[in-house]
């Protein structure tokens, strides 16, 4: 009796969780929450990720980059979130995770289209991502000449560019050598 007192006075301490929703803390970091509307295929969260459950790579035929999120593996540190810069991923305050026999039921999945190089024709980013940059371009103020000018650099993959440079580069020394060797 002098138990159910204490209760009556101080109140309950534990909830009816399964027959009443439980109410999570405002900040609570629970399963990620994945808008494939707003992914760009930056590949910032599967860099991110310290559980490596998020997996971000090519499809055998190098036509899609294929984004994979395996609940089972994620830690729910928040990183993700933190890092995509479109709110792509956002954790929810989903907690219940839970599954009968397909562990499959734990994984999503995404596919974005692949840009190719303009020079060498290899995958190298998502036409989301190119896209986004070229409006982020136009929103900091870039004129529309000055964005066309560049669209050809932008979709040039980092090999390519790191090529065009060096040689750009040597054509400057050799000329510059040459001409003070006179």
């Amino acid at each position: 009796m002098k138990l159910l007192d204490m209760a009556n006075k101080y109140g309950k301490a534990t909830y009816a969780y399964p027959l009443q929703p439980y109410e999570v803390a405002e900040n609570f970091r629970g399963k990620p929450s994945y808008t494939y509307e707003n992914c760009i295929g930056c590949t910032a969260c599967g860099v991110a990720c310290p559980s490596n459950a998020i997996n971000v790579k090519l499809n055998k035929d190098k036509t899609k980059l294929v984004w994979q999120f395996d609940a089972a593996r994620c830690i729910f540190c928040g990183r993700c979130d933190e890092v995509c810069p479109t709110g792509a991923i956002v954790l929810s305050n989903e907690f219940e995770l839970a599954v009968k026999f397909d562990r499959n039921n734990l994984k999503e999945k995404g596919e974005l289209d692949v840009e190719y190089c303009e020079v060498c024709n290899k995958p190298f980013t998502t036409k989301r991502l190119i896209a986004y940059d070229i409006e982020r371009l136009k929103k900091v103020g870039w004129s529309k000449e000055n964005i066309d000018l560049k669209v050809k650099y932008i979709r040039t993959c980092p090999d390519c560019k790191r090529q065009i440079e060096t040689e750009k580069m040597s054509k400057y020394y050799y000329s510059n050598k040459i001409r003070g060797a006179k």
